[in-house]
């Protein structure tokens, strides 16, 4: 029962690495799933896996949608990239992989989405890394660092992830502040040490910014007059969402939906009209039904998986790890989330089992929250997942020659760091 299982998992891993749509590929092994455990397919499609696609899309639509609205109103006005331009002529070019990371962080822990910070970023870093003279290659790696670490999975962070768990547990955004805020400064020095490590290297190598990104620097040269907002001016509404969701307690809704009214108010001198105004929102209402429906297909098909005997045997095997239940559900949900590339599908498929099986054993809910935020950004970042792959498309580069560093920053700091932070409850009182 269970290798039909893993045969299915490394199905859908191989179609999306081959570039499936991820709804195409969840059916069919959804439909595997259901023949080899001899489960009525009709039904099952019908059934189980619309209802784990409908109750994920129901919990989460309006946070999709503010969310990328958010994000998109921070990029036509300029906000966006008034921001990063001015991180990164603060750091210049000696500290170019740093200011491309920190960068990249400070927006998306401001609640940009990561898609518009990749648009935004990638031109800007392409001009400094030919500048400083750094490869190329580094870049996704240095983009992951900043928007799939530390600003994803740590404490007070209005991200997807960090938000989730909040509909099954009672928590927050603010969830085990101390030894999460601790474990997400080890996760960004750690990152941001070895990517700065791979840029001396290659400077010692004598390894050059390659060719593919001079089109783009010019591009980002011609631009550097264009009138932007004052970046303390764009700052503002990232400011305010984050007290609203963490010193005010706002419902993430509000937040959101405040955060979006606040951008538009401040920005309004940037906005070209009423009729753009509507089209970028039309834009990122697109956008944000995409992403859900995608992460809804992952959910839809770990419904399915999470009915059969064989996962409830891997899910026993998994929990019943000896008195260390933070570890199960670290070890359940990066699996989860590596099996659907995706760190929100992945919680989207875990979060109701660990709820239902951790929190009657009276584990502190706080420290399984944070536990699994990060768990979820381990294993999300195989090769098949949907945003890596975007992200090396779009950077004109293959698997082959960035995913190496890709790996390291976004699959094996990120699964030290969550050991960290486990070793830091049992360290530190009053989270067991």
């Amino acid at each position: 029962m269970v290798l039909w299982l893993i045969i299915a998992l490394l199905l859908l891993m191989f179609l999306a690495y081959r570039g499936v749509p991820i709804i195409v590929a969840t059916i069919f092994c959804s439909i595997f799933v259901l023949i080899t455990s001899r489960m009525p397919i009709i039904e099952g499609l019908s059934g189980t896996y619309m209802q784990g696609m409908a109750g994920f899309f129901q919990k989460f639509f309006l946070i999709f949608l503010l969310g990328a609205i958010f994000g998109k109103v921070m990029e036509f006005t300029g906000a966006a990239e008034s921001i990063a331009r001015s991180v990164i002529n603060t750091f210049g070019k000696k500290y170019a992989m740093v200011a491309v990371v920190i960068a990249t962080a400070i927006l998306c822990y401001g609640g940009v989405s990561v898609f518009v910070v990749l648009f935004c970023i990638y031109p800007l870093a392409m001009s400094l890394f030919q500048k400083s003279d750094v490869p190329r290659r580094l870049f996704p790696a240095a983009l992951l660092a900043g928007a799939a670490t530390f600003s994803m999975t740590s404490p007070f962070t209005p991200s997807i992830q960090n938000i989730i768990p909040m509909k099954y547990l009672g928590t927050d955004t603010t969830a085990a502040a101390l030894p999460g805020t601790i474990a997400a400064l080890v996760l960004a020095a750690l990152v941001i040490g070895y990517l700065q490590r791979e840029v001396n290297k290659a400077r010692r190598n004598n390894e050059p910014f390659d060719d593919g990104g001079a089109e783009v620097a010019v591009t980002v040269e011609e631009k550097k007059d264009k009138d932007l907002p004052n970046v303390w001016l764009c700052v503002i509404p990232m400011i305010i969402l984050l007290a609203m969701l963490n010193v005010f307690k706002l419902d993430v809704i509000i937040a959101l939906g405040s955060g979006v009214l606040l951008a538009i108010i401040l920005l309004w001198k940037y906005v070209p009209s009423i009729k753009e105004l509507w089209e970028h929102i039309q834009k990122a209402a697109g956008n944000a039904t995409f992403s859900i429906a995608n992460t809804c297909a992952a959910v839809g098909f770990g419904t399915v998986v999470s009915q059969t005997e064989g996962f409830k045997m891997a899910i026993d095997a998994v929990t019943g790890i000896g008195g260390n239940p933070l570890l199960a559900a670290g070890v359940a949900t990066t699996a989860l989330a590596g099996i659907a590339g995706s760190a929100s599908g992945g919680l989207g498929i875990a979060m109701p089992i660990i709820a239902d099986h951790f929190l009657p054993l009276g584990v502190n809910p706080e420290a399984l929250h944070r536990v699994v935020v990060m768990a979820c950004g381990g294993l999300d970042a195989l090769p098949h997942n949907g945003f890596v792959i975007t992200l090396l498309v779009f950077s004109g580069l293959t698997h082959k020659k960035s995913y190496k560093d890709c790996f390291v920053v976004s699959v094996l700091i990120p699964l030290i760091s969550l050991v960290v932070l486990i070793v830091l409850f049992y360290i530190l009182p009053g989270w067991m």
